[in-house]
């Protein structure tokens, strides 16, 4: 596996996900127009949650996961169901853009490393810490296309 075109991937991912986050504010971030399960908020938390869980958990490191993340912004998590107070848009995108470093410092040099226990979905197994890694940044390209959805229903300028 090719470790650089793989972190350039990921990178790649994530840059598009900053890139659509910047006209997200406290005021349009939360607003969920029908047809849409969730904000643009739970998005950006979601795609941080992901890599932590996906990523790291299964590679057997210590997730930066801060409290309650988890009850926010897991799959199946709807922000109708909220009863605490989320991270700000700030701060959500301040975890997105230092992730990509960690992600990088983490795993440099590991990405054919077999994982403990592989990650299973449908009939995908996943059985390396790259796989891992490609798995998130396919994951995070879907989400993308939802936050750009979000914007356009919301009139949010691209």
């Amino acid at each position: 596996m090719n470790e650089k075109k793989i972190f350039d991937l990921f990178e790649y991912a994530r840059n598009a996900t900053l890139k659509a986050a910047q006209d997200i504010t406290e005021e349009n971030g939360d607003i969920i127009p029908n047809g849409y399960p969730n904000s643009l908020r739970w998005q950006l938390g979601h795609i941080y949650v992901a890599v932590e869980g996906i990523v790291f958990h299964f590679a057997n490191e210590i997730p930066n996961l801060p409290e309650g993340y988890m009850n926010l912004f897991k799959t199946g998590t709807k922000t109708t169901d909220w009863n605490t107070t989320p991270p700000s848009i700030e701060e959500l995108i301040s975890l997105l853009s230092e992730q990509v470093n960690r992600v990088k410092e983490t795993f440099a040099g590991r990405l054919d490393e077999k994982i403990a226990n592989p990650f299973t979905m449908g009939s995908l197994k996943l059985e390396t810490i790259g796989e891992l890694l490609s798995y998130a940044s396919f994951h995070e390209s879907e989400h993308i296309g939802i936050i750009k959805s979000l914007k356009n229903a919301l009139n949010v300028e691209k």
